[in-house]
């Protein structure tokens, strides 16, 4: 499951734009935060908040001038959504 979340992040599986904002190593850039560390930004950093996020997306960015659209723009299946929520957790957890 984690590496498949690798593959949606990446942008591999699911089209998804992830890297765009949070980077290649999810460490973040000028427009997405930084998925590795604390504090988190949205919610508790528990797996079921991440996947909520992901799904619905961040219309309004606390520290950041763009917005997350829901399943970061692509057509994410709900284990494709599963999968990516599991590897951002492992990133902010290791």
């Amino acid at each position: 499951m984690v590496q498949t979340g690798e593959q949606v992040l990446r942008g591999r599986l699911g089209s998804a734009t992830c890297t765009g904002c949070h980077g290649s190593d999810g460490t973040g850039t000028p427009p997405g935060p930084d998925l590795t560390a604390k504090p988190y930004l949205w919610g508790d950093g528990s797996y079921d908040s991440i996947a909520k996020h992901i799904r619905n997306g961040v219309p309004r960015p606390k520290q950041y001038r763009e917005p997350m659209p829901p399943m970061g723009g692509a057509q994410l299946s709900p284990e494709q959504v599963q999968a990516v929520a599991a590897y951002v957790w492992g990133l902010g957890h290791h």
